[in-house]
């Protein structure tokens, strides 16, 4: 199965899309992973990606998609995949699908999670991450067992600097304008399934799974 897991700041995509690779037996990547992973190696790729990352600049929608492209073309694929987090826009959303027409292959769902606004700036200003094991807690929903500790590696959690109030809602309304002709193109190609992210993890994983008939 191919899936991408698309939302706002602080809907819960990569809690979720964990889950779901769990359940499906797939890898999942983000574009922040993939990145992560090209800029090991030296090849022209990393090169031209590293020029983009140095200097701050936002990498253009092709060299994005190259990195993905590349990623997706390994042999851990052969059950399917999900993208954490991208497309962001219909533009990258072409590039994949011209990709997968190329190999005879199709996007079988894309996962739109969704929630109120103040449920968001909610959840991120109450957000804690691991700067070594990237686990992620959430002090109102999902605290460490020790205060202030991750549970997986006993690195000092932290707070995002971008994980404030008027900084989040700047981040959700770029996002909801960005999105708009996204959410057009999936729903005009049939497979858009749009999830309500409010609630507890088991209730809205469980809403993924019966959207996509599994489990």
């Amino acid at each position: 199965m191919k899936l991408v897991f698309l939302g706002p700041p602080g809907v819960g995509k990569g809690t979720h899309a964990d889950l779901i690779v769990n359940d499906l037996g797939i890898p999942r990547y983000s574009t922040g992973d993939i990145f992560r992973e090209i800029l090991k190696d030296s090849s022209p790729l990393s090169e031209k990606l590293e020029n983009y990352v140095n200097s701050g600049a936002l990498v253009p929608d092709e060299i994005v998609f190259e990195t993905v492209e590349e990623v997706l073309s390994n042999g851990r694929n052969e059950n399917g995949w999900l993208l954490d987090g991208y497309p962001r826009n219909k533009n990258q959303a072409e590039l994949l699908d011209d990709f997968l027409r190329g190999r005879d292959e199709k996007l079988d769902c894309a996962i739109y999670l969704y929630a109120p606004v103040e449920v968001l700036v909610n959840r991120l200003t109450n957000r804690r991450v691991c700067p070594n094991c990237k686990a992620i807690y959430n002090l109102v929903n999902s605290p460490p067992e020790k205060e202030g500790v991750c549970d997986k590696c006993g690195e000092i959690l932290m707070r995002r600097e971008d994980d404030n109030g008027e900084t989040i809602k700047r981040r959700i309304s770029i996002f909801q304008k960005d999105f708009k002709t996204l959410e057009e193109y999936y729903q005009n190609a049939g497979i858009l399934l749009k999830i309500l992210a409010e609630g507890n993890l088991e209730d809205i994983t469980d809403r993924i799974r019966e959207g996509l008939k599994i489990g």
